[in-house]
Parts: structure tokens; sequence; C-alpha cells
């Protein structure tokens, strides 16, 4: 009884009273201002509510274009008037337009009140102004940097002031400091003994945040001895400051300063101090490893020429402690959340290709310690690590060129995971991946070798993967990158192994998705174009006739004319017209309407393609369809579309030089392949392509 009570007192499905004549009268702007922009929203502004004054403010881009000279002098000092006492929801949007209005350079200042916006005593507003001052203080004359924003950050960074206002402060330094009319000479005068105060401020966010700044006052510094007798003592102290945040901050600062610092500094106090940091977090509760994985490709990327030998080792072993992180729980990590394990992990994956570099030009005898990394990120048992490393995988393999035999064991793995995210991250490069493990012989085009076998057995476990899910764009992309194959493995190979797999997916339903199949029909074209055997060709030939051209469904048919479309891409006229251009012809008696439109579509394609004298019988064939079409037709819009590709198949193509040129090349490279003299390494045509009709 009671909850049915409290279900009656919900009110459910019950009319609401609509609104009252007053409030109707208060939301409703007199006609006489429905041709006048600009006194419309002077109206509003003036009597309207939050909501209406809202609706103007992001109406000012429009009203420049309406009335510009009106908008300046009008509209934007009467918002002005109105930001003092208008809502936080009033401030955020205005913030937002000012910035794109700025960004403009309206003849008007529109910085006094960006300047009075992170006064606000509310956090939120204050951080929305910050923001849209941060982003247009590189556009500033530097008078007005020096003169009112400079002044502003000073004041803001007083003790006396609240803890938000000095962290706000702390990024309009860094912001000023990298401003292009801002000398070093002013920095050092003007900028630093702000800096030197907030760096030892007694909260933590403010210490915190100034560190994250130190990189752009060095920029803005320049030179090395100002840099290195101004920021360096300070950021030594922060890096064994007592909050964790601090410590993490100084991490990467260290890193994003190293360039501005010269090799003597670098060896002396820089790498000290990285090796200070990389040891405090390998401590008992600290937890600022992970932002050291995430910065050491950055780190190594930038002192890997000022490191000495037993410093390599050293980098190299600290990063192979990092990617174990959270795997192995000592007693005194028991309490540690799990999430920074992965974290780190994921880190260390992300770093894999700097890290590959590193040991590459700096180790090239330490590939084993390297790859026993990869190996366990790789194996790692969170997806989102495993997902990581297969997103690189195909750039550690050219980092790693003739010696890419490495991650053949990882990249099969990997094509074997059952985890969707995993198999996303890795589908896009196959080909890629696949070529680079071609050019340094790992696998081979000539001979089907054990790698070979290994790696086809891996992508068809891929494949029936992906084909277990909906997702009909990862089955697409994977289908793509197939195309690759006739690169890296031999024909026959490729024949016996994924033809009659990808010709099932252009007949099967279970793909279902247009745009599958017919991706799945253009790689079998590819397949076709790049095979030596007679036989196979024309195995691949009959079958793709006899099962979509001849199909009883008329989805299937339509996949065959897509087909068709490739075809006249991919290979020669000369090739086309002799086994696809009468089984496309055939179709202009197709039962189904949207069929035989789509061949009208491609009559003067199909026309453009004839060579005279030698074609004079399919020309006279293709007449004859399209004029038995235009005398028995009765599709309204057949018709039509049939009256104007007539038009065009009418029309004498004027420069066919190009298409001469383009077919002699064609020709050669199929007379070639069909030859076994080799595959031509020109591009293959773009997966997806269309004819323009």
């Amino acid at each position: 009884m009671k909850l049915d009570e409290e279900l009656q007192s919900l009110q459910l499905d019950r009319p609401v009273a609509g609104k009252s004549p007053q409030q109707l009268q208060k939301h409703t702007v007199d006609e006489q201002y429905s041709n006048k922009p600009i006194e419309r929203s002077l109206y509003i502004l003036t009597k309207g509510d939050d909501l209406q004054k809202l609706s103007v403010i992001q109406a000012l881009p429009q009203l420049l274009q309406t009335d510009n000279n009106a908008t300046v002098q009008r509209i934007i000092p009467k918002i002005q008037q109105e930001l003092p006492n208008s809502s936080s929801e009033f401030h955020i949007v205005t913030s937002k337009i000012f910035k794109l209005l700025t960004e403009m350079n309206l003849p008007i200042n529109l910085l006094r009140p960006m300047l009075q916006g992170i006064e606000s005593k509310d956090p939120i507003v204050c951080n929305a102004w910050i923001d849209t001052l941060l982003a247009v203080i590189p556009t500033l004359p530097d008078s007005a940097v020096r003169n009112e924003v400079l002044p502003s950050a000073y004041k803001m960074s007083q003790l006396n002031r609240a803890v938000y206002y000095r962290v706000a402060s702390c990024k309009m330094l860094g912001q000023i400091s990298v401003h292009p009319k801002i000398t070093s000479s002013d920095i050092k005068k003007d900028i630093l003994p702000l800096v030197q105060n907030l760096c030892q401020d007694c909260f933590y966010e403010v210490r915190a945040a100034m560190c994250i700044e130190l990189p752009k006052i060095a920029k803005g510094l320049g030179g090395d001895n100002l840099v290195k007798a101004s920021l360096l003592p300070g950021l030594v102290d922060l890096s064994t400051d007592e909050n964790m945040s601090v410590r993490a901050a100084a991490v990467d600062a260290v890193v994003l300063m190293i360039p501005y610092l010269n090799s003597d500094t670098i060896k002396q106090s820089v790498i000290k101090l990285v090796k200070q940091c990389c040891a405090q977090s390998s401590k008992p509760g600290d937890y600022t490893f992970p932002v050291i994985a995430r910065a050491y490709g950055i780190l190594l990327n930038n002192l890997q020429n000022h490191l000495p030998q037993n410093d390599h080792i050293w980098f190299l072993e600290f990063y192979k402690q990092l990617s174990k992180r959270g795997l192995i729980v000592s007693p005194a990590e028991v309490d540690m959340d799990p999430g920074l394990g992965v974290t780190c992990r994921e880190c260390c994956a992300y770093n894999l290709p700097a890290i590959t570099y590193f040991t590459i030009n700096k180790l090239p005898l330490e590939l084993n310690m390297w790859y026993s990394v990869l190996k366990d990120l790789a194996g790692d048992p969170c997806y989102i690590v495993r997902k990581t490393v297969a997103g690189c995988l195909h750039e550690i393999a050219r980092i790693l060129g003739n010696e890419n035999k490495y991650i053949i064991s990882d990249l099969i793995k990997l094509l074997r995971d059952d985890a969707e995210e995993v198999l996303d991250s890795l589908v896009p490069n196959i080909g890629v991946t696949l070529e680079l493990l071609c050019t340094s012989g790992v696998l081979s085009r000539e001979n089907a070798t054990q790698c070979n076998l290994e790696i086809s057995r891996a992508l068809l476990k891929c494949q029936a993967e992906l084909f277990k899910y909906h997702n009909w764009r990862r089955k697409l992309a994977f289908l793509q990158q197939l195309e690759h194959l006739p690169n890296c493995m031999p024909s026959d190979f490729i024949h016996q192994h994924f033809t009659s797999v990808i010709l099932k997916l252009t007949i099967d339903g279970v793909s279902r998705a247009r745009p599958v199949r017919s991706q799945a029909a253009r790689t079998m074209l590819i397949f076709l174009r790049y095979n030596v055997k007679d036989n196979h060709r024309k195995w691949i030939r009959e079958n793709l006739i006899n099962l979509l051209c001849n199909s009883q469904c008329c989805y299937t048919r339509h996949i065959f004319i897509n087909m068709c479309i490739e075809a006249i891409e991919i290979f020669s006229s000369k090739y086309f017209k002799e086994h696809f251009f009468m089984s496309l012809l055939k179709l202009t008696e197709d039962p189904v309407s949207t069929v035989r439109l789509s061949v009208v579509n491609l009559g003067p394609i199909l026309k453009n393609m004839l060579i005279l004298p030698l074609d004079r019988t399919l020309q006279t064939k293709l007449e004859n369809s399209f004029s038995k079409m235009e005398a028995m037709e009765t599709d309204k819009e057949i018709i039509s579309t049939l009256r104007r590709k007539l038009k065009e198949m009418r029309t004498p193509q004027l420069n066919r030089q190009g298409f001469l040129m383009e077919e002699k090349r064609k020709v050669e490279e199929e007379e070639r392949i069909q030859q076994g003299k080799g595959i031509s390494q020109s591009p293959r045509p773009t997966p997806g392509t269309t004819v323009k009709f």
C-alpha cells in the first residue's frame, strides 16, 4: 500500500500545467523587433532572462556578420555591462565567445572583462576566464601583456589570495614567458622573483602548478646559464618535495627542460637528478612511477646523446622494472591501487618505439633484454596494455629494420588475441607490419616458409574472431589489410589459404553489411590481379561471376556491380573487357530495377573504355543493350537516368592520352605478373575507390 501511494505521488503521465499568461508575456519579444536583430538583441539583454541572454551571446558571430559596427559599438558593451551581476553560466558562455572575438581582431578591448572575470570569487567562473585569457595571451600586444596581464598575475600570486588564484597566477606567468615580444631580461626582472616565491608556496597545489610551468619559463629565458642558475636549484628542491603531486610535476618539468640546457649541465646535474627521481619512485609508498613511465620515451630521446655507456644499461634496466609494476606485488605495495600498475605498464607499452630506437642505437647488444620487455607487455594480463602494444607494433617493426624477426611471435600472439579492443588497435596496421617483415626477409613472397604459414594461420584466426561480432567497420579494415598479402606471400600460398575464405565472405550473409561484402570482393580482385597461375585466376573469375553476377539475390548482384567498379580501377580495360564486360552488361536485363539503374549509371564509363576499331563488337552490344532498355523500360527513374547517360555516351571524349598511357602501364604490369616476373612495387589502388559517374 505504501508503494502505491509513493507511485501516485510521482504523478506519472499526468499533464503538466502550461505557462501562465504572465510567463508567456515575459518571454515574448515584441514583433517590432522581428526584422531588427541588433535592436532585438539589445531588448533581450535588457529585459530578458538568463536563458534568452545566453542565446544572444552565442549568436554574436552571426550578429557580427549582419552588422559589424553596431555589434561592436552597442551589443558587446551591453554584454560587458551585464557581466558583474550575471550567473556562472553567463560568464562561462561569454568567456568562450570572447575568445573567438579576440582571435577575430575586433576593434574593441576585451582584455579588461577577462581580467575582471579571473578576479571572481567563484572558482568555476575564475577558471573559465583563466582558460580564455591563457588562450589569447599569445595574440595580445606586448604593451597589454606588460601593463595589464603581468600586474594582474602579480596581484593574484600574493599569499593573501585564495589557492586557486595563485594557481591561476602560475599559469599566467608561464604563458607570459613564451609571448613572442617578452624578452629574457623581462622574465628575469619581472617574472623570476614571482616564480621562485610560488615554487616555495605553502600549498602543494601551487607548487605543483608552478612546477608544470617551469619549462615555459626556461624557454623564455633561453640561455643555459640563466636556466641553470635561476630554475634548476628550485627544481631539485621540488623533486624531493614531501607531496607526490609536486614530485610528479617535477619529473615532467625535468624532461621538458632538457632541450634548454647545454650538454655539460645535463651531464653534471640533470642525469643525476633524473636517476634520483627514478630511485625515489621505487621506494615503498611513492606512486610517482606512472608519471616517469609516461615521460620515459621523451626522457631517453632527450638524454641519449649525453649518457655514458653504463647509464645506458641503467636506464634500460629501470625501464624493465617499470614494465613489471603491479604484476609482482611486494609487501610494501599491498595497499597500492592496482590501476597504478596498469597505467604504468600501459605507458611503458606506449613508449616501446622510443625505447626500441634507444636500444638499437645505443645498446645493440642488449636486444634480448629489450625483447624480454616487449614479450611481457605483449602478453600482459590486462587488455589495455596489450592494446597499446598492438597499436605501436608496426612502428617497432620499422625501427628494428632487419632485426624485426624479434616481433614475429608477439605479432602472432596479438593476432590470436580474443579482446576486441586489442584487435581494433592491431588491425589498421597489419599490412604495413607484414610488408616490413617481408622487406627484412622474415616473410617471403617467393617461397612458403614456416613463418608464412604461422602468420597466415594467425590471420585466419583473427578473421574468425572479428567476424563473430557485429562491428562491420572492423571487418572492413581487416579485409583492406589483406590486400597487402601479395606483397608478402606467394600467390599460390594466398590462393590455398585465403581465397576460399574471402570468397565466402562476398556471398555469405553472415557479414551482412554491404560495405564488408563489397570490400571482400575487392580483396578477391587484388588476389586475382597478383596471382601468377592461370588455373587459379580462372577459378577466381568463374566463382566471382557465377556466385555474384548469377546469384538469385539482388543484393548479391549489386555486390557484383560494385566489384566491377573496383575492377575498372584495378585492372586494365583490356582485362576488364575480356573477363567482366559482358557479365556486367547482361544485368541490363535484370528483373530488379535498382540493379538495372546501377548498370545504366556505368554506361559512359563502359563506353569510354572501348578502343575502336578493336572493340567494335563490344560497342555494338553496349549500344544494342541500351537501345533495348530505352525501348522497353517502364521505370520512370531509369528512363530519366538512361536518357541522361545516353547523351553523355554520345558526347565524344576529347582527351584520351592520359587514359591510353595508364592503360599501357596496366597491361604491361599484368603481362609481367602472368609471366611470373614479380610484382610491381607501384602503389595499389586505394581501398574503397569509387568511380564518379
